[in-house]
């Protein structure tokens, strides 16, 4: 027959085997259950701020690529309005030239010829004369006028 000691005993002894396992799973659990925790903490906590700020960089480079581009057609429009306007002031310093030149001979004209002079001696010619010169000056100045008017439409 068993000894009742003895069986006591070994059922005691399954009993805090038993116990052992039973405090080390919730001991294990609760390390599993911390770690975790810690885990998603970090994340939390670390990871998506760091996301946030490299979207937020993102933007910000894409925003500065974007204002680079609208520079730099802004400076090739200004200088290519710089050229058009260089060439057609290099044409107005043309005429310019010409039409002192046409001054300085007219000039010329009244310096050599006493006007006062040839009007009482003859008012017919320098009446004519200046009547048809006077209608040219009116006339061009009409011709350059209509030309503008049509300019700002």
């Amino acid at each position: 027959m068993v000894d009742l000691k003895q069986l006591t005993l070994k059922n005691s002894q399954r009993c805090t085997v038993n116990y052992i396992g039973y405090i080390m799973t919730k001991i294990l659990m609760g390390i599993i259950a911390a770690m975790g925790l810690a885990g998603f903490m970090y994340y939390n906590f670390s990871v998506v701020p760091m996301k946030n700020k490299l979207e937020e960089q993102t933007k910000v480079i894409l925003a500065q690529d974007l204002r680079d581009q609208e520079q730099k057609a802004t400076i090739e429009s200004i200088q290519n309005n710089l050229q058009k306007t260089t060439q057609a002031l290099g044409g107005l310093q043309i005429k310019n030239q010409q039409y002192e030149m046409q001054m300085s001979e007219y000039m010329d004209i009244f310096r050599r010829h006493n006007i006062a002079k040839l009007a009482s001696a003859k008012p017919g010619m320098i009446e004519l004369r200046i009547n048809n010169a006077t209608k040219e000056v009116f006339d061009a100045i009409e011709d350059d006028s209509s030309r503008i008017s049509t300019l700002n439409d």
